[in-house]
């Protein structure tokens, strides 16, 4: 098997999803104004994920059943069709973004606009549909797992390695990252290597690229692989979390 399919190392085993602990299904949506047949996974109906022995895609564990059909894109006050094609786009023919090299690079300057949750629906989804290696780390704990890696005795395992040579890695609030030269060099190794490779990257940031505290050269390969979108200025985590508290009272309450 490929290196960059996925293994019994990402995941557990089960009758029913083979141990990923998704099942896929089919639901219609529409691409730049036609509709279309996509598939999503959700929870495996049989385990609901209790075979998977250890999810080693870094996604944090609220995101664990992300996909694209669970993202709402109606929330928002603005209107996101257009941001919605573009995904749905990336999700039905990812194959023509990899061989162009692009990935996607979301920004917004407010916390909780829903960029994180978006780059792990697409990622996951991407990820059911090719049966492609995923990895998600945000940039501080990427540096982390480098200056972990110094200090590793020989012949242990790089614990950065996976990031630099997954086939879609979801790179979260780069910027956040502290600003010293080794972490530049270090920034710039990732995002050079994912480059030439052709793998491809979704980033998060909270800030756009013309301001991203990277050296010129990591930012102008940013900027040469992917498409780089703003999402709305609005703050939907609270949006969220308020509807999931009245449709709890309401269970509660009757």
């Amino acid at each position: 098997m490929n290196q960059n399919q996925l293994t019994q190392s990402d995941y557990g085993e089960c009758p029913v999803c083979h141990g990923t602990g998704w099942e896929t299904y089919y639901a219609t949506v529409y691409d730049y104004g036609l509709p279309e047949e996509i598939q999503y996974a959700r929870r495996c109906p049989k385990c609901k994920g209790g075979y998977r022995a250890q999810d080693r895609t870094g996604v944090p564990k609220e995101y664990h059943d992300a996909d694209l059909g669970k993202f709402d894109f109606d929330i928002y006050q603005r209107d996101m069709s257009k941001l919605r094609d573009l995904c749905t786009t990336f999700l039905n023919h990812f194959q023509k973004w990899e061989m162009a090299g692009k990935g996607l690079y979301l920004w917004s300057k407010t916390p909780g606009s829903g960029k994180t949750f978006l780059a792990c629906c697409l990622a996951k989804s991407v990820m059911m549909k090719y049966d492609l290696q995923m990895r998600f780390v945000t940039a501080p704990d990427y540096i982390s797992a480098v200056g972990d890696s110094y200090k590793r005795d020989r012949g242990e395992e790089d614990p950065s390695q996976v990031y630099r040579d997954c086939k879609l890695l979801v790179l979260d609030d780069i910027g956040a990252q502290a600003d010293k030269e080794w972490q530049r060099q270090e920034m710039f190794r990732l995002i050079n290597k994912r480059m030439e490779d052709g793998n491809i990257t979704i980033y998060t940031s909270n800030m756009s690229t013309d301001n991203l505290n990277v050296d010129t050269r990591t930012r102008d390969r940013i900027i040469k692989t992917c498409v780089e979108l703003q999402m709305p200025e609005e703050g939907i985590r609270k949006k969220k979390a308020a509807g999931e508290q009245r449709q709890f009272l309401a269970s509660v309450m009757g």
